[in-house]
């Protein structure tokens, strides 16, 4: 079941994978002392030294596919159901921050790398995702999300700073679980009226 948290879990794990993806990359030394090297911050000035690059979670959508999903029964009790998931995507732009634009490119493309072998999240901090009472798929995918240049224009803009190299990622479907308790359903009793012929 995914709670509140359900967000900043997920930008949690994507920046373990990437500290993770570039700790491993093969011929490649990208220094990286931990997660604290990746901020969830936007890429701006001010921040603190020692930064490899920028996650930070931009937009958040609500699938308004899946928002009007019927009650979800208790799979302990049948007389009890509850209030579904809200379903959203979200939306990051990832963003090296060095100096060298050569590492930066060689970042880029070790992430790019890394989410197109591995586009599932399957678990948040070593927990599985889970499937909100039947209610959302128990994996969340991870995909690349082409980002137009008037898009990164306008980005870049409400920063306030020069454009540099970064690349987006969508993360879809997120639910998250309403805080609701439970409801008590009411039994329907199923009756079957016989038709026939009078006095037959």
């Amino acid at each position: 079941m995914s709670g509140y948290n359900v967000i900043l879990d997920i930008s949690r794990e994507l920046r373990q994978q990437i500290v993770t993806s570039l700790q491993t990359a093969p011929n490649d030394t990208f220094e990286l002392s931990g997660t604290d090297a990746i901020t969830l911050r936007p890429p701006v000035e001010g921040l603190p030294d020692g930064l490899v690059a920028s996650l930070f979670l931009y937009h958040i959508e609500i699938d308004g596919g899946l928002r009007n999903q019927m009650p979800l029964p208790d799979r302990t009790n049948p007389n009890r159901s509850f209030k579904p998931p809200l379903p959203v995507s979200l939306s990051y732009m990832f963003t090296p921050l060095g100096t060298g634009e050569e590492t930066n490119q060689s970042i880029i493309g070790r992430i790019l790398q890394h989410f197109h072998d591995y586009p599932t999240l399957s678990t948040l901090e070593g927990t599985p995702v889970g499937d909100s009472r039947g209610a959302a798929a128990p994996e969340l995918r991870v995909r690349h999300d082409v980002m137009a240049m008037d898009q990164l224009t306008n980005i870049w803009s409400a920063f306030s700073q020069p454009f540099r190299l970064s690349i987006g990622f969508e993360v879809e479907v997120v639910a998250v679980d309403s805080g609701l308790p439970p409801r008590i359903t009411p039994r329907v009793d199923e009756m079957v009226r016989a038709v026939g012929k009078v006095g037959a």
